[in-house]
């Protein structure tokens, strides 16, 4: 009989230098990145006053992966680290040139981590890089020339970011994410911004009409049986028992649609239940993308 380690929980960091493989890259370019990643990683955490011994930390070649004990506050974390981060980022930005400029994207997350023989064994470490892979924030890193693209997983963003007022909250945009198996939603900060472009058509607020075809193009919300399974799974009861029934389908997916959108964070809900029922399917994902997309729901 084999003995484990137990798994314990942990703040989750990981890193990815933004185009690393950059064509334009040299060797002598690589390796000046590569060297000026451990240097801003450990500068950060030395002026955030988060000891870097007490850490565990993977290089992933092209970035890291960090574990923070739980004595290390979340709270402290993204209240101080991510503007630490930024300025190490300037430092060293402002004296290398092009080729040699460090981007970063940093995902944060939390959960329990067990320690094996060649390194950690942890779904919520690979949750958190598949987080940190989301295509709308390298989509949005690349429009806008960002130093540093902060996420934040959706759980720990409402426990820890949303709670501290010194975490700038209101900096973040919720983003889909959909990545080989994951697909949910996150919190992304854009930090260092050097341009904005005007957003293309895919990016566009969708508008009511939008949102009613998303749903309907899910096969199984066309089903009046299935729609009663996700109306009697809503969480919320004052949302789902104010929804008008009509034999049409169309009508009654309407019908859903607004009623969500009459209560703040109904559409999230309403999106939330739709991913426990078909978390996979392409119909899906693109309506989390375009709910992602809302005014309300940023």
């Amino acid at each position: 009989m084999h003995s484990y380690a137990a798994a314990h929980h942990k703040t989750i960091m990981a890193v990815d230098i933004a185009g690393y493989n950059n064509p334009s890259r040299t060797m002598a370019h690589l390796r000046e990145v590569h060297e000026g990643l451990w240097s801003v990683l450990k500068g950060s955490f030395a002026e955030t006053g988060i000891p870097w011994d007490v850490c565990f930390v993977e290089n992933t070649g092209d970035g890291a992966m960090i574990l923070l004990p739980p004595e290390i506050a979340k709270a402290d974390l993204v209240a101080q680290l991510p503007e630490r981060l930024h300025a190490e980022l300037r430092r060293y930005n402002a004296v290398h040139s092009e080729a040699a400029r460090i981007q970063l994207r940093v995902a944060l997350s939390a959960g329990e981590v067990q320690q094996a023989s060649h390194g950690s064994v942890s779904k919520a470490v690979s949750f958190t890089f598949r987080v940190l892979d989301a295509p709308a924030a390298k989509a949005a890193q690349k429009a806008t020339e960002a130093d540093l693209a902060l996420l934040a997983s959706d759980t720990f963003y409402n426990d820890v970011v949303a709670q501290d007022p010194a975490a700038a909250p209101d900096d973040y945009a919720r983003i889909p994410v959909s990545v080989k198996e994951t697909s949910t939603v996150a919190w992304l900060r854009l930090m260092g911004v050097s341009r904005i472009r005007p957003p293309t058509p895919s990016e566009q607020v969708p508008d009511f009409t939008a949102l009613v075809e998303a749903l309907m193009d899910v096969p199984w919300v066309r089903n009046s049986d299935s729609r009663r399974l996700l109306l009697e799974m809503f969480p919320r009861r004052e949302i789902a028992s104010q929804v008008s029934y009509y034999p049409q389908d169309r009508l009654h997916v309407i019908a859903l649609a607004k009623t969500c959108l009459r209560f703040a964070g109904g559409l999230r809900c309403l999106l939330d239940v739709v991913l426990t029922m078909d978390p996979h399917s392409p119909e899906v994902t693109r309506l989390t993308e375009l709910v992602g997309r809302w005014p309300e729901e940023r």
